[in-house]
């Protein structure tokens, strides 16, 4: 690691301090219910970043990347695209409640029906 990146880190010659935060991508609540996954407060207290902000799984994203569109440009309706919306709405400093980070509630014929 370089002196200026450590120069950064400290906030000395004129540069602003590093800070850290923590994206979670690809998470799915109902796996970290069900204790498949990490949940958000384990990631949080194993890494002791505060979160920024949370992209549901999605299979959207693989074809956006593949097709070199970003998945912003599925606006916000779209869960992912919603969630990088609001992660950026963070970063610039706005207060936003996280998203997708409880199980979606399952229907009586999901749950009958599969």
């Amino acid at each position: 690691v370089s002196s200026r990146s450590r120069r950064a880190e400290l906030g000395g010659d004129g540069c602003l301090p590093v800070s850290q935060t923590l994206l979670i991508t690809r998470y799915d609540p109902a796996r970290a219910e069900a204790e498949e996954s990490l949940a958000i407060t384990d990631m949080k207290e194993l890494l002791g970043l505060p979160v920024i902000g949370v992209i549901p799984e999605s299979k959207d994203v693989l074809t956006c990347t593949n097709l070199g569109t970003p998945i912003i440009s599925m606006g916000d309706d779209h869960p992912a695209a919603g969630a990088y919306m609001d992660m950026v709405d963070r970063f610039l400093g706005n207060e936003k409640e996280l998203r997708f980070v409880t199980p979606e509630p399952v229907s009586f014929f999901k749950r009958f029906f599969g």
